[in-house]
């Protein structure tokens, strides 16, 4: 079952317009967001859950002098200037191709809308089947006082005469990285 599941979230990302990648190690996930980060010319914007994946992160891009920026609940950082952000979402849902972020405060929901670019680092056993099957975290959640939002392919809209316009609502372009084998 679970790689049936693996299988029709990337389809179903896939057929909204996201880019998908599969990785395997750190180093992988290093190797494929250089690649989209290098023309990179403003700061990135990192939100989304603590994990031992967003601290190596954030470690091996200062490193490499990538200027990086954390947003948290306080961050008084602009978010609207930034080209790209990265963020580690709570869950994932298959047969829409969604990704689920929790976030305490507008500058954290804002720091996924505002780039164009978005990239989500998703561990494989973070995906869930459907929305019946969110059923269980949603109420602890919101006892924390946190929102959900719920990110479903790159934004895209039409006008009354059928125009589709990219980006309004959302990011651009949207990428997923599957974390395969590890948690994120």
């Amino acid at each position: 079952m679970g790689s049936d599941i693996l299988k029709l979230f990337i389809n179903r990302l896939e057929d909204l317009g996201a880019k998908t990648y599969i990785c395997h190690s750190l180093e992988d996930l290093l190797q494929h967001i250089n690649d989209l980060i290098k023309e990179v010319k403003t700061q990135i914007l990192i939100t989304g859950s603590e994990t031992e994946y967003k601290k190596q992160l954030i470690e091996r891009l200062k490193e490499n002098n990538q200027n990086i920026q954390v947003i948290r609940v306080d961050s008084t950082t602009p978010v609207c200037d930034a080209e790209l952000s990265i963020g580690f979402p709570e869950l994932a849902l298959a047969n829409t191709g969604t990704v689920i972020y929790r976030a305490s405060s507008g500058i954290e929901e804002a720091s996924i809308y505002f780039p164009e670019i978005h990239i989500s680092i998703i561990s494989r056993n973070k995906i869930l089947y459907d929305i019946e099957d969110l059923e269980g975290y949603v109420d602890d959640f919101l006892r924390m006082g946190e929102s959900l939002y719920f990110i479903t392919g790159p934004s895209s809209t039409a006008d009354i005469e059928g125009e589709i316009v990219k980006g309004v609502h959302g990011p651009r372009r949207f990428y997923v990285f599957i974390i395969d084998g590890e948690s994120v």
